[in-house]
């Protein structure tokens, strides 16, 4: 029987990620025209990031910025794409105590979209469920139950 030493074998904790290779298939699925359902969350290292999924591609993460943001919102929303503008591999994490989520929920809103939430009796204890419909696809979050969410709900006349 072989003894394994895996003394000297460590790996990084946080190898960096590929984001710029994320953005180039996340681009090859928007020139395919190809509809795209977005799940928004933080990743573990604190980063704002993006769930992208098609008909054709399984999800994979893509790292979130100003630029990229515009590009995929626009995108969904059958606007013109200008994809040189985006820098994909410039991207910050979040400041401590910024919930990224919910600050993008609440932009959409008051940008003018409108968002399908799930009935609060069927979502999960804790959370609020939503869902944005877009010619070009799906925006999906799932937010953090809060008396301040739920105000702000209330005062758009969404609940």
């Amino acid at each position: 029987m072989a003894t394994f030493n895996l003394n000297g074998l460590g790996t990084p904790k946080s190898a960096t990620y590929d984001n710029e290779s994320a953005y180039r298939e996340l681009l090859s699925r928007v020139n395919n025209g190809e509809s795209i359902v977005v799940s928004v969350y933080t990743d573990k290292d604190n980063y704002p990031a993006f769930g992208i999924e098609t008909k054709k591609v399984a999800r994979f993460k893509v790292r979130v910025n100003q630029s990229l943001l515009s590009l995929l919102v626009g995108y969904l929303n059958n606007s013109t794409v200008n994809e040189d503008t985006v820098r994909a591999n410039e991207v910050e994490p979040n400041e401590e105590g910024q919930d990224f989520t919910t600050d993008l929920f609440k932009l959409l809103i008051d940008e003018g979209f409108t968002p399908q939430i799930a009935p609060l009796f069927r979502t999960v204890y804790g959370y609020v469920n939503a869902v944005f419909n877009f010619p070009n696809g799906r925006m999906y979050f799932r937010l953090e139950h809060t008396d301040e969410l739920m105000e702000y709900l209330a005062d758009k006349k969404l609940l």
